[in-house]
């Protein structure tokens, strides 16, 4: 099953093809919102090196939010477009659930924040072990200092919240461990 993933909720741009469980091809290019120029074409290119084409897709994936306002409306709408020419179904992740995908590896908590402005975050809690990741909480939206959970036990953070509100959340998280910058914004290859 031949699937196209399309990351437009943050500044990083990213497109993914993924057959079952292999990456066929992905790329990502961060830089200050490129999506309207770039996605067409970073489509056209993740295509190419997949060695497949749109007719061969049997479902596009996008990333539903919460992020950029503009970056999500670019992604949203481009999707719709293939979706409603080829007829190809389409799912809907949220970024919340793609940050806390990308540390595989990991056990126990996890927590991605992101910067929703105004002094507020979203935020969700999850929990990894041997069986997958299983969000433990709703979507949440408020101040940091409200919606993260307050946690004894170690808790990964992650997500660009985690600069603007670094002292409040390791507060809230007294054995909280904040992943480093690189790993704060959703990829499409998680995504997909």
């Amino acid at each position: 099953m031949v699937l196209l993933a399309i990351e437009t909720s943050s500044r990083q741009l990213g497109v993914a093809a993924i057959d079952g469980d292999r990456l066929l091809a992905s790329y990502d290019v961060l830089g200050d919102y490129p999506h309207a120029v770039e996605l067409p074409a970073a489509v056209t290119r993740v295509l190419r090196e997949a060695q497949t084409s749109l007719d061969r897709l049997e479902a596009l994936v996008v990333d539903i939010g919460p992020g950029s306002f503009t970056g999500l409306r670019i992604g949203l709408a481009f999707v719709k477009a293939l979706a409603y020419l080829r007829k190809t179904p389409v799912v809907g992740i949220a970024s919340l659930d793609v940050l806390a995908a990308q540390l595989p590896g990991a056990r126990g908590i996890i927590c991605p924040v992101l910067d929703a402005k105004q002094k507020n975050v979203y935020t969700a809690r999850y929990h990894l072990d041997g069986g997958g990741l299983t969000r433990v909480t709703e979507y949440l939206l408020g101040p940091a200092a409200e919606v993260v959970p307050q946690l004894k036990e170690p808790v990964l953070l992650l997500g660009d919240g985690c600069a603007t509100y670094r002292d409040q959340l390791l507060a809230r998280c007294p054995k909280g461990q904040i992943i480093p910058p690189e790993g704060w914004l959703p990829r499409a290859s998680t995504l997909a």
